[in-house]
């Protein structure tokens, strides 16, 4: 059986249960590991997973890259020397699915793990979707170190992501392939007899500028002229001061404010409460994973054309489109969603076909595929 390896180098963000969703579904049809940090939580992983925890757990995110300045964080960035242990593992193909952080790249490098083994690299997106100074981390840090390894492969999310990767950069375009992002069924292991609440939407990841919620904020006052009795779940780390004065100008009982990192329980049950998932964002590159997880609880989305959401949501059918940064269209679309429970049901049950076709078997089976074409062994 071929012998597929994980690197997760951290436990914070959506990444963990990315890399176990694809880890969980690939582990029917190989022997999977997973190597990363101590603070992987292995009951996000099957039974059919091994688990190795070689790194120390790296204390900061991108919404805290102050913390990065630490000794705990010195000492969990030399961890990642460990990485030689992938020789006594001694895998067919090492997959990343996380964004390449610069020591890890370069202890893959001086140990010349991409000479001896195929490697495949997820990139979630091209560039960041943040401000200056994540942007500037995310973009030019992160790409410049991606340069180091040489990947057998690498996976895009979106035809969109694809085309522009080879744009700018000097690619082999068969060594670009797309897979979609799955459903995050992860988390409806936490959902209970919760029922769907009336004309309730939700705005739900981190708090950064180019998720449109200030698009959102103008739009409510649109809404509630029509329907006064909206409720706006707004859930997500991340500083909303910037957005204050236009909460303000809102009647305050319209909001549900969880401004935190949310608990995965309480993700599943915000998900079963809300009518509609709403995703105002003003770019994007990659795939959004709160779009998945809305697929995954069946939920109608209105979502901004913009990147590649196109390819994941067809306008009318299981979403609805609408210009960015453009409020007016973004109320039309959201009362349209909300008065309209035919319609409503009509995109439900195409929700839950979308989620099906994206299923994490469906994804695994894809990229068993790209395993067998580049493996160093016979499959």
């Amino acid at each position: 059986m071929m012998k597929i390896l994980y690197i997760l180098p951290y436990d914070w963000g959506g990444m963990p249960q990315y890399t176990a969703e694809v880890a969980n579904a690939v582990a029917k049809y190989a022997d999977v590991t997973v190597i990363g940090s101590t603070g992987i939580p292995k009951s996000y992983f099957s039974d059919d997973v091994t688990i190795i925890k070689i790194f120390d757990k790296l204390n900061f995110s991108m919404n805290h890259l102050h913390n990065i300045i630490s000794l705990q964080s010195l000492r969990a960035l030399l961890s990642f020397r460990n990485i030689k242990a992938i020789y006594s593992i001694d895998p067919d193909v090492i997959h990343i699915t996380t964004p390449l952080l610069p020591p890890l790249a370069f202890f893959l490098y001086i140990n010349r793990i991409d000479r001896k083994y195929p490697v495949v690299y997820t990139k979630h997106g091209l560039y960041s979707n943040s401000g200056f100074f994540k942007k500037l981390f995310e973009e030019y840090t992160l790409n410049f170190f991606e340069r180091f390894i040489s990947f057998k492969k690498v996976i895009t999310h979106t035809q969109h992501d694809r085309e522009e990767l080879l744009a700018i950069r000097n690619l082999d375009s068969a060594r670009v392939t797309v897979i979609p992002h799955g459903t995050y069924e992860f988390f409806k292991q936490y959902q209970k007899e919760i029922p769907t609440e009336r004309n309730t939407i939700l705005f739900f990841g981190n708090i950064r500028e180019y998720k449109g919620l200030d698009t959102l904020l103008s739009a409510i006052p649109i809404i509630t002229k029509r329907i006064p009795d909206l409720k706006v779940i707004i859930a997500g780390e991340g500083d909303l001061t910037p957005y204050t004065p236009q909460m303000e100008v809102c009647d305050r009982s319209t909001f549900e404010i969880h401004n935190e990192f949310v608990p995965d329980d309480l993700v599943a049950s915000l998900f079963q409460r809300s009518t509609l998932v709403v995703l105002p964002y003003t770019v994007m590159s990659g795939m959004s994973g709160v779009l998945n997880v809305a697929y995954a609880f069946g939920k109608p989305v209105v979502v901004s054309d913009v990147g590649g959401l196109d390819e994941a949501v067809e306008d009318g059918k299981n979403g609805l489109l609408v210009p960015p940064g453009d409020p007016q269209a973004l109320a039309d679309a959201i009362i349209q969603l909300l008065d309209d429970q035919t319609l409503r049901s009509k995109m439900e049950a195409n929700v839950k076909k979308k989620a099906d076709d994206l299923s994490w078997d469906n994804v695994a089976k894809k990229t068993m595929d790209l395993y067998n074409e580049i493996s160093i062994r016979d499959p």
